[in-house]
């Protein structure tokens, strides 16, 4: 083995250990549906880019009923208690040769192409949309923390991309290259603009690493008292994929209401 090679096994290892802190306190959620499957109910269906929301529900003390609270007039410390559970989501979408997007699952390893993953760990909660009459309500995913979003160019068959990690490998193994994207939402603190990359990063063992360090440094931030908290809508769960869009849209209209 090459000095190189072994100077990327050591970044590997490095970025498995990482990865192993941040998921295994995490409640690690992972699609199950097959790729077959052509209208599958996944996780999460995240929005494109993470919305601000205006309320946020809270328990009326008063009257011990839940109540719509802007979040604007809530204290940071208040809403992180709200947003009870750290989640990681991971979403895969296929691009077809006109530049479409679809979803699939990913569980099982994947064949030749170009694919969109959206890695979101969070600190959320939520709360349900109803939507078109639907007898159960959707929920709407509603927190703060850091999207990854990777765009992934396989270049052999039956290669796994679920994952940051098995991302990782495969480059090492050379099946893939791509590129990454970071976007932390839902909180101010002046060390984000210093400690979150802004630039697209390319898919390496160093680009993996830098992500897993940005996700660890969000979920830090977080639990500041300095850090300023206002909650993003993430996507919405608890439907399929052709009922997703009204459902987003649903809980858009929602939760930017005034309470």
């Amino acid at each position: 083995m090459s000095r190189s090679q072994n100077y990327g096994l050591f970044q590997l290892i490095f970025v498995v250990s990482l990865g192993a802190w941040l998921t295994g306190c995490a409640t690690a959620t992972v699609a199950t549906a097959d790729i077959g499957v052509l209208d599958p109910q996944l996780p999460i269906i995240p929005l494109a880019t993470p919305f601000p929301i205006r309320t946020i529900e809270t328990l009326d003390k008063k009257t011990n009923k839940r109540i719509e609270t802007d979040v604007l007039a809530m204290k940071s410390s208040e809403i992180r208690k709200r947003l009870t559970t750290y989640e990681s989501f991971t979403t895969i979408q296929k691009r077809d040769t006109s530049g479409g997007l679809t979803y699939i699952g990913n569980s099982a390893k994947i064949g030749k192409g170009t694919y969109i993953i959206t890695f979101d760990y969070v600190n959320s909660t939520v709360q349900e949309i109803s939507f078109n009459g639907r007898a159960k309500p959707a929920l709407g995913q509603i927190g703060v923390g850091l999207r990854i979003t990777a765009e992934v160019t396989t270049l052999t068959n039956d290669v796994e991309i679920g994952g940051l990690i098995p991302l990782g490998i495969a480059f090492n193994d050379r099946k893939v290259n791509g590129n990454l994207r970071f976007k932390a939402f839902g909180l101010s603190n002046d060390k984000v603009a210093s400690l979150i990359p802004v630039d697209k990063q390319v898919l390496d063992i160093s680009g993996i690493q830098k992500a897993f360090e940005a996700a660890a440094t969000v979920r830090l931030l977080i639990g500041l008292d300095e850090t300023t908290l206002e909650p993003h809508l993430i996507g919405v769960t608890g439907v399929s994929v052709s009922e997703s869009q009204n459902a987003l849209d649903a809980a858009k209209s929602k939760l930017s209401k005034s309470p």
